[in-house]
């Protein structure tokens, strides 16, 4: 499968085929995130079932195998803030903000308007669930 044939939640899981479980579901959380909502490194890490792996998240995203189909950029840290290198931050807080997300002083603006949960879908992708 081609990255520009990937639309749904099914054609992540396809596409990953052969990443680890993990990946598969750090990509899969964020790709739930939809335009305008952020959530944390911290907030994926519950999700996929690894709380205290936010770095270990943040690590996923970096090299991201379906980007701009996976939307990375609307991952950030808990105060906020875009986390990485600054000239790759510079370009996920111009796409935050295109998202229509406030930013203010660089941050996100976190507030219940913004911040998304990202409810596990039906197919929950963590073992034994």
């Amino acid at each position: 499968m081609r990255k520009a044939d990937v639309k749904t939640e099914r054609d992540v899981v396809e596409f990953l085929d052969g990443w680890s479980e993990f990946e598969q579901a750090v990509y899969l959380a964020t790709f739930r995130i939809p335009k305008g909502k952020v959530t944390t490194y911290g907030t994926i890490a519950k999700i996929v079932g690894k709380p205290g792996a936010s770095r270990a998240v943040a690590n996923a995203l970096h090299n991201n195998p379906l980007y701009p189909v996976v939307p990375c950029w609307r991952v950030v840290k808990a105060d906020g803030g875009f986390g990485g290198r600054a000239d790759h931050a510079s370009g996920r807080r111009r796409r935050v903000i295109e998202d229509g997300v406030p930013v203010l002083d660089g941050k996100v603006v976190m507030s219940d308007e913004v911040i998304f949960e990202n409810a596990p879908a039906r197919r929950n992708v963590r073992k034994g669930t």
